[in-house]
């Protein structure tokens, strides 16, 4: 709370020093804590300001084009041959009539901001949420996808923002995929600046108050709810279908994927978890989604169970895409699973027929219980699945449908989000 209150004072007094803009800023790490830097190249094509962020004095002038590399001195700032600045620990850049600042061979729009981190120097952008968005659109959705499912996301970039302040000290959001990946100008176009300026202030609220909007790629034709990925339900997060995705388009609307049980062993080992060579692999459970939310996995080293997300990050989301999948071994297959026990037979025989598919309750030997999943043996597993991503919220590609088909981005947005409104 502290750090915060100082960010706010020295924002106040960097006020004066340089007009400020009257939209509402975010405030972006660029680099800070462990990738803090030792060197800072700035330059610009009007010149740049320096100034003491405290205090407001002006500590350099660059010309236009005119890098200057600050470093960290004693308890301040130092650039060789144009300041020194020992005791201030606080510096602000900003430009000539608001042009772009390069950083270190990046361009980015905004001012920067520089505070002290030890030994080294932690690196902001504070920049108006209207041009953030417009960049970070261009990281997280295509640049030609139709204009309301930009529209759409962009509301998504600017909602994270708003929901989740406070998840870093000092700054509001990270600019890698810990929050939403920003890389400044570069990833601008003209159709993601427009879209970010035609909602321009748009929120969305649920229950009166601004919240995070997630998204991912693809569903494979439902949605998840959050309690099936992150342990906890939130009422606009909620399993919705999702028939608007074109299979033929949409990034892994269908996929699969083959690997030996010695790479799942490696792969699982890279994840903490060293179970020697894989040799079996149960469904244990599936969400109402159809997604894997339990699976076990036994080796010649041991076992392990993974739950909900883990059942993809684990293995690794370079190959598992997503949690809506089967599992086949290329040996022996052991049947279905109920929550009684395993079925030793391919094929049951319930109240409608012959079963292969989870969620019908059947009476083995093992007693009643519900049909969730099958156990694959093998040397190697095939995994055949859909969609791609955690499935909590907007189908990127789902909105990509809905827009072809004439839906505006607030349909979009009110599809995916259960009960939001639009403010």
């Amino acid at each position: 709370m502290i750090k915060k209150i100082l960010l706010l004072g020295a924002w106040l007094c960097l006020a004066f020093a340089a007009p400020a803009l009257a939209e509402d800023f975010v405030w972006v790490g660029i680099d800070y804590g462990g990738s803090a830097v030792r060197s800072a190249v700035f330059k610009s094509d009007y010149g740049l300001n320096f100034y003491n962020a405290v205090t407001g004095e002006t500590l350099y002038s660059s010309g236009p084009g005119e890098a200057v590399d600050v470093r960290p001195e004693g308890g301040g700032f130092a650039a060789a041959g144009k300041f020194a600045a020992e005791a201030v620990d606080r510096l602000s850049v900003q430009s000539v009539n608001k042009t772009p600042i390069t950083y270190n061979s990046s361009a980015y729009r905004g001012y920067f901001f520089l505070r002290r981190e030890g030994g080294a120097m932690g690196v902001l952008n504070p920049l108006p949420m209207t041009q953030y968005v417009g960049s970070v659109l261009g990281r997280e959705m295509s640049a030609s996808f139709p204009t309301e499912a930009l529209k759409a996301q962009a509301v998504c970039v600017r909602n994270f923002v708003l929901g989740e302040k406070g998840r870093h000290d000092g700054f509001d959001v990270c600019a890698t995929t810990h929050c939403q990946v920003y890389t400044g100008i570069d990833a601008e176009d003209k159709s993601t600046v427009a879209a970010a300026e035609a909602v321009s202030g748009v929120t969305a609220k649920y229950g009166g108050e601004a919240v995070p909007l997630y998204f991912f790629a693809t569903s494979g034709g439902k949605t998840e709810s959050s309690e099936n990925v992150w342990g906890y339900a939130v009422p606009y997060l909620v399993s919705v279908d999702d028939p608007y995705e074109p299979k033929d388009l949409a990034s892994h609307y269908s996929w699969s994927v083959t690997l030996t049980g010695e790479e799942l062993g490696r792969r699982l080992a890279n994840h903490g978890y060293n179970i020697g060579t894989v040799t079996e692999i149960t469904v244990d459970e599936t969400t109402p989604s159809g997604r894997v939310n339990k699976m076990t996995l036994r080796g010649t080293g041991g076992s392990k169970t993974l739950v909900r997300e883990e059942c993809r990050t684990a293995i690794g989301s370079d190959k598992i895409y997503g949690r809506m999948f089967t599992v086949a071994g290329d040996g022996e297959a052991r049947g279905l699973m109920t929550t009684a026990g395993p079925l030793w037979d391919g094929l049951v025989l319930t109240a409608g027929g012959v079963a292969h598919m989870a969620g019908s309750s059947v009476i083995s030997a093992a007693g009643v219980g519900e049909i969730s999943g099958s156990t694959a043996r093998g040397a190697s597993f095939t995994f055949t699945g859909r969609g791609y991503g955690h499935g909590v919220g907007m189908s990127q590609w789902g909105a990509y449908g809905m827009a072809k088909q004439g839906f505006d981005y607030i349909a979009i947005l009110k599809h995916y989000f259960t009960g939001i409104t639009l403010e």
